[in-house]
């Protein structure tokens, strides 16, 4: 009597082929994760996200144009902070942060019209480190939009 070694050589084919598919969905599913916890690429990309909900109507970015209309002085482009810093070496990160918290005022644009978010953010319930994560996910996104190399 015969024997016949054909299943054999196809469960080694079979069992290779999960093992390649199997390899190759976990590579795609780490490309499909993001940016790892905690990175300066995951803080921009939440960044994004409270920029687009709390910024972009009355400064715009790149081809959205503002839609706040009552401003007396229009709300700077915030992609041209360092093109407004050409002998900047490094993004001006604390500045920044304080003029989002209301810290620091812009003295060239007049009186604050932009909201104070330190105090938004407490008002909505934050705590202090939940504001500090919130301005430094916003900062992260501005560095990230900036037309500079830093």
């Amino acid at each position: 009597m015969k024997t016949n070694k054909t299943p054999l050589r196809n469960d080694w084919v079979y069992g290779a082929f999960l093992l390649a598919l199997s390899l190759f969905l976990q590579t795609i599913s780490a490309c499909n994760q993001g940016p790892p916890p905690n990175s300066r690429q995951a803080q921009a990309l939440a960044g994004k996200a409270i920029f687009e909900n709390q910024c972009i109507s009355c400064h715009g970015l790149n081809e959205v144009e503002p839609t706040v209309d009552t401003l007396s002085t229009p709300a700077p482009d915030l992609t041209r902070i360092m093109a407004r810093r050409p002998k900047a070496k490094e993004f001006p990160i604390v500045e920044i942060a304080r003029i989002i918290d209301g810290r620091r005022e812009v003295k060239a644009h007049g009186p604050r019209t932009m909201p104070v978010w330190g105090e938004v953010y407490t008002q909505e319930g934050l705590d202090k480190s939940e504001i500090l994560g919130r301005k430094g996910e916003l900062v992260a996104y501005l560095m990230s939009i900036q037309d500079w190399d830093y």
